[in-house]
Parts: structure tokens; C-alpha cells; sequence
């Protein structure tokens, strides 16, 4: 048995309502998401600051790592003619090669709420409060790992898809 099957194993013999009282506050979450957008600039930057920070170090870090050479970045919301921005990071040297990984960044955070689900009871002792926390960390994650519209615009550029079109085309004609 692999150790991600005995992780998985441990999360599943937690007492049953413990999960259900996880699976009561994701609803809560989501209620209070959808009243912070009615409740103004103020609650909705606020209820987002967490999420909002990890988003946008996604997009920081493989950006940097992809020498995109980031040139700005903010966590400060403003308003916009279409909305509010609650951050941003922007980069000198997005190309076809790098615009991709950068503007699909955030969905690496679905990977680290999936090994932080599984791996929780190693750092935590099993309690209820403990698997309500990894239900809280898990939404905060997941919620913030969809790109934005502005992230898809700059993942799927015409050069990108071009470059990784043809790079999917060949390997799957040659594997």
C-alpha cells in the first residue's frame, strides 16, 4: 500500500459527521461569499485578501520562474468600469512560451489542496475543529484556483495555443 493510499485511508476512517460538519461549513463559505459580493468594496476585499494574495503569487512565482520578468504586482483592490480588480502582477517578457504556465498558475492550488486533504493528519491531530480546518483550507484553495478572464486572455493567446497545439499535436502523433 503507497503511502498516498494509507494518507487517503486515514481521511476516510475520521468519524462520518465530522466530514458532514466539513461539508455544512463549504456551504456556509459559499453563502458568504455570494453576501460579501452584495456587501460592497469594502466586504468583498476583505472576504478575498487570502485568496486573492495566493492567486496572485501563482501567477509571481511561475512567472518568475519562467523568466517573464515581473514588473508589477498588487494586492491593492480597485474599481473598474466592469468591476473591481483585487490584484494583479504584470510582466515585461510574456511570450508564447511562458503566457501559457503563467495565466493557468492558479490551477497548481487545486494540487496543494489535494495533498494538504490527504496529507492533514499527519500535521494535525484528528479532531473535529482540525477536519473543519482542511475543509476551510480546501474552499479557500479550490475557489481561488480558477483563472480569470484576464488569465485565460493571456494563457490562450494566439501564440500560445499555436506553440502548444503543435507540441500536443506532435507528441501525440509520435508517442
Amino acid at each position: 500500500m503507497t503511502s498516498f493510499e494509507r494518507s487517503f485511508e486515514a481521511v476516510l476512517r475520521l468519524p462520518f459527521h465530522w466530514h458532514l460538519c466539513g461539508l455544512a461549513l463549504l456551504l456556509c463559505m459559499i453563502v458568504l461569499d455570494r453576501k460579501s459580493k452584495r456587501g460592497g468594496f469594502f466586504a468583498i476585499a476583505l472576504w478575498n485578501l487570502i485568496g486573492v494574495s495566493l492567486h496572485e503569487l501563482t501567477h509571481l512565482l511561475v512567472g518568475t520562474v519562467l523568466f517573464a520578468k515581473p514588473s508589477g504586482f498588487s494586492l491593492i483592490p480597485h474599481r473598474q468600469e466592469d468591476g473591481i480588480r483585487l490584484g494583479s502582477v504584470s510582466f515585461r517578457g510574456l511570450n508564447a512560451f511562458n503566457s501559457l504556465p503563467i495565466g493557468l498558475a492558479p490551477l497548481g492550488l487545486i494540487v496543494v489542496a489535494f495533498y494538504l486533504f490527504q496529507s492533514w493528519s499527519k500535521y494535525f491531530t484528528p479532531t473535529l475543529f482540525s477536519t473543519m480546518g482542511i475543509y476551510l483550507v480546501s474552499f479557500v484553495l479550490v475557489y481561488n484556483a480558477l483563472p480569470s478572464r484576464q488569465d485565460l486572455k493571456i494563457a490562450f493567446g494566439w501564440k500560445s495555443i499555436l506553440l502548444y497545439g503543435t507540441v500536443a499535436i506532435a507528441a501525440y502523433k509520435y508517442i
